[in-house]
């Protein structure tokens, strides 16, 4: 994390471009749930009820920021990355242009490298959420559960990609956040469907590899 700090430093610098202390901002975020989710284990091996709901619903309203930077993406949107020419008809030439701007390609991969590494640690916390959740509870509740996290998730990007607002607003500015979610069209319910299936299509996967790998081993 604090490699993607400096690269995201010298970006800022080369580019003057505020974007890159927002990635490192969102990657700060990212790592949160798997800190939380810890403390939450400790709390469970202590038998501590009511901690460990707390550290469980903390959780709950952090873990949207780990997959919350597949959204970053959008920040390329305005790079031309490749374009076409026109080419005599019986050229061997295919018409494409790439970009030879380094720093456009710079971009894509450092959004790129914030995103891989938030998505990886924020499914490893999923999974330990997972493992809580069915070492106390029924198959049926701890699917309903991993169902449930991932729609809230997809409600919670939705909520911070177009509101704008943050984790903590839950708390400290609730009836705003309410008035502008009661406003959600039809687009929000399309988008929220989407990235719902998104996270359970990552974590399935993220699931199969890592289980995969500790078989191997």
């Amino acid at each position: 994390m604090f490699m993607y700090f400096c690269i995201c430093l010298v970006m800022l610098f080369k580019s003057t471009d505020f974007l890159y202390a927002m990635l490192s901002w969102n990657v700060l975020l990212a790592v949160l749930p798997l800190f939380i989710v810890g403390k939450a284990i400790v709390t469970v091996g202590q038998r501590k009820i009511g901690g460990s709901i707390f550290w469980m619903f903390l959780w709950l309203f952090f873990f949207p920021n780990s997959v919350y930077m597949v959204t970053d993406f959008i920040h390329i949107s305005n790079e031309k990355f490749m374009w076409m020419i026109e080419v005599e008809r019986y050229s061997q030439d295919s018409g494409v242009v790439y970009s030879n701007d380094i720093m456009v390609w710079a971009k894509l991969f450092v959004i790129g490298m914030g995103f891989f590494f938030s998505i990886l640690v924020g499914l490893e916390s999923f999974y330990i959420f997972e493992q809580i959740i069915r070492k106390n509870y029924s198959k049926i509740i701890c699917y309903v559960s991993i169902f449930g996290v991932a729609l809230l998730t997809g409600i919670g990007v939705y909520i911070g990609r177009f509101l704008r607002f943050n984790s903590w607003d839950i708390l400290f500015n609730p009836l705003q956040l309410l008035k502008q979610v009661a406003e959600i069209d039809e687009f929000a319910i399309q988008f929220i469907i989407a990235f719902t299936i998104f996270v359970l299509g990552s974590y399935i996967l993220f699931r199969t590899f890592r289980k995969q790998s500790m078989l191997k081993i």
